[in-house]
């Protein structure tokens, strides 16, 4: 009798379970999921829940409104609100079919971007290459699964250094009378194209490309929408395609340097219609990850007293790659020192060389466009993803306890990582004698900064250095030589940094040597702002 009695409230429990898991929804109570931009309101659960038929209301106030303001369609988990104003507080209740409250919230309409949780979500699902440095992680990324393009994250209001001395396009740049781009959203990718109706005329009169492109800055308005001035990894995963043989025909994942005139563009030394020149010579103006359907990488920088393009810094391309109706990811590591282009996660070609920095000191414009004329072109997006190697607590420089990342980086040098030889028997890092590790970074100039550091042994130098552009010249600004404890213990170091031009940064060398006969253990480096 016990085991039968048992056995029913087994099959008791079941049925429950079944008739639970067969209403869907109530097997978790869903929570109302809000995410606002400048320009529209998503609306939906944080399950995912079917909304077919489900009622949405919203309001500036705190009170509901008597009637729906839609009726979300059927086979549809999601709803847009649009024909909103940005910076503004907006309360949303959303009802089922039958009156029943699904939830009710409060959404920001901010213009900044923010991650996004069902974004970063994406990476486990969908991983980036074996490119991404160890340790980076994102801080910016467009998955394009909405039905609606993000203008936190972009302008749709092409404009490049390269056009501004055209006058009619710097006319409609002002005028906000730029051409719009064509593109679709679907959920899973964004498909910029451009073909016989669409955009509806060429970019330039007497051109032979129309243009449908995104961006991350907009110089109209000097908006700048994606600060990625201290460089880091970008990634995005595209598929490329054409029909017929079109004109002026290009696809292109590209960097721009900023407006709002062309400052950026003109040498130093140069001045072309009253604007003076603030571009090192050698330093690029315009990184092409890739460029045409062959996927040429190219870095531009030469420019003459005219103000005309000369030539390219320098330019490749990958052999070996079908780039075709293929999805493909291209990407690229900036530092402040070298520039590296990987295909599919492979490394193509690095500029490493610190005599030659083609690196720029200041952020810049990210484009995704299709270009051409007289036929199809066009180019799928799955995402875009900017990493970098996370700062926390106010310290200016990565990994600076040797904990966060497997290997040194992105420090340099002869230094060998390893666990309990750190300050609370924690890993550090070991400098034979003779060796050293180094770590070039971007700094606000003109600020006051302290330097702290663990160190134990006989003897090391710090050297803190400023970094002339492009060239890599070294001039000090605090050098120290230190007599450590063998019982190990913190010192610090204060320096100002230098001037630049506004908004660029300065580049900086910091650098620690053992110059005595033992060895030295070095952890826990901090580099803050005072």
């Amino acid at each position: 009798m016990v085991n039968m009695e048992n056995k029913k409230i087994c099959f008791l429990l079941l049925c429950a379970l079944a008739a639970t898991s067969a209403h869907g929804q109530a097997a978790r109570s869903a929570k109302l999921d809000l995410h606002g931009t400048r320009s529209w309101i998503r609306v939906e659960t944080d399950n995912d829940q079917d909304l077919s038929g489900a009622r949405v209301y919203w309001s500036k106030e705190r009170k509901k409104p008597a009637q729906p303001n839609a009726v979300i369609d059927q086979g549809k988990s999601r709803y847009y609100i649009q024909k909103i104003d940005p910076e503004t507080t907006y309360y949303v209740w959303l009802e089922s079919e039958t009156g029943a409250l699904l939830g009710k919230g409060a959404a920001n309409t901010t213009k900044s971007w923010a991650l996004d949780s069902r974004e970063l979500r994406e990476e486990h699902t969908n991983p980036s290459s074996a490119a991404v440095p160890k340790g980076m992680e994102v801080y910016w990324q467009d998955e394009f699964n909405d039905d609606l393009l993000n203008l936190n994250k972009w302008s749709t209001n092409y404009f490049s250094s390269l056009n501004y001395f055209n006058r009619k396009s710097r006319q409609e740049m002002q005028e906000d009378k730029l051409p719009q781009p064509a593109y679709t959203l679907d959920g899973k990718y964004i498909n910029l194209y451009v073909n016989d109706t669409l955009p509806k005329r060429l970019y330039n009169e007497g051109g032979n490309q129309k243009v449908s492109s995104i961006q991350t800055y907009d110089w109209r308005t000097n908006e700048n929408l994606l600060d990625n001035s201290r460089g880091g990894y970008f990634e995005v995963k595209v598929k490329r395609n054409r029909k017929g043989n079109p004109k002026g025909m290009n696809t292109a994942f590209w960097f721009d340097a900023p407006g709002p005139d062309s400052r950026y563009f003109l040498q130093q030394g140069t001045e072309v219609e009253g604007i003076k020149g603030i571009r090192p010579k050698g330093q690029v103006f315009e990184i092409d990850i890739f460029e045409y359907i062959n996927a040429q990488f190219v870095l531009h920088g030469h420019v003459n007293e005219k103000g005309r393009f000369q030539k390219n810094l320098a330019t490749h391309i990958a052999e070996g790659y079908n780039h075709v109706n293929q999805w493909v990811t291209h990407g690229i590591l900036w530092t402040p020192t070298s520039v590296k282009h990987y295909i599919n996660g492979n490394l193509i070609k690095e500029y490493t060389d610190k005599k030659q920095i083609y690196s720029p000191n200041h952020f810049m414009n990210v484009f995704l466009g299709t270009y051409g004329s007289d036929g199809e072109v066009n180019m799928e997006v799955d995402y875009i993803r900017a990493y970098n190697w996370p700062l926390r607590d106010g310290n200016e420089l990565p990994n600076p306890d040797f904990e966060q990342i497997a290997d040194l980086g992105p420090w340099e040098g002869e230094g060998i990582v390893q666990s309990g030889i750190g300050e609370k028997n924690s890993k550090g890092v070991i400098l034979p004698p003779g060796k050293h590790i180094e770590q070039y970074i971007y700094l606000e100039p003109n600020k006051k900064h302290e330097l702290n550091y663990w160190a134990k042994g006989e003897k090391m130098e710090v050297n803190i250095e400023d970094v002339t552009p492009v060239v890599g010249d070294l001039s000090t600004i605090k050098k120290h030589d230190r007599q450590l404890s063998l019982k190990g213990k913190k010192a610090s170091i204060n320096f100002i940094t230098g001037s630049e031009i506004f908004p660029n940064k300065k580049t900086l060398r910091i650098a620690f040597e053992n110059t005595g006969e033992k060895p030295v253990y070095l952890d826990n480096i901090t580099l803050k702002k005072k």
